[in-house]
């Protein structure tokens, strides 16, 4: 009986540890030694108390999971180990449609790539034509999903 408790001992502390070290590794492990207590029990006991071990286990570990990711996030170590806010930002919002036809400037000097300033809003940019210096003239062309596509006007 010994190795039973030492199993199911073992898999809680292994799935504690996921906290720490997340990737499910730990949680896999434990879950398997969870299993060995049940087979275990099973074999060495009968397999009613294979069935006891295996129930009364899950509640356990179930109640420990529960705890983990209940109560522990709002301790102080908890607020060490878990992420709390959000981040601002976007992605990539796109380039507007009706930037095609539009006339810039380089605002440096692309190569074929480089940034233009359309109506006061920089852009990523590719040239059409080759080399084109910094201030020249430009019209956009077309567009992809990251750039547009210049030429010089």
């Amino acid at each position: 009986m010994t190795w039973v408790f030492v199993l199911l001992l073992l898999a809680a502390v292994l799935i504690s540890f996921e906290i720490i070290l997340p990737g499910a590794v730990l949680g896999l492990l434990g879950l398997c030694a969870y299993l060995a207590a049940c087979i275990y029990a099973g074999v060495e006991f009968g397999f009613l108390k294979g069935i006891y071990t295996f129930f009364a286990g899950g509640v356990f570990l179930g109640v420990l999971l529960y705890f983990e990711f209940k109560w522990i996030p709002h301790t102080w170590i908890g607020r060490q180990l878990f992420l709390s806010k959000d981040v601002d930002g976007k992605s990539n919002s796109g380039i507007p449609e009706d930037l095609l036809g539009k006339t810039g400037e380089a605002a440096t000097p692309l190569r074929p790539t480089g940034l233009v300033s359309i109506d006061g809003v920089r852009y990523q940019a590719k040239s059409q034509d080759g080399y084109i210096d910094t201030g020249e003239s430009v019209r956009v062309a077309s567009k992809d999903n990251f750039r547009i596509v210049v030429s010089k006007n």
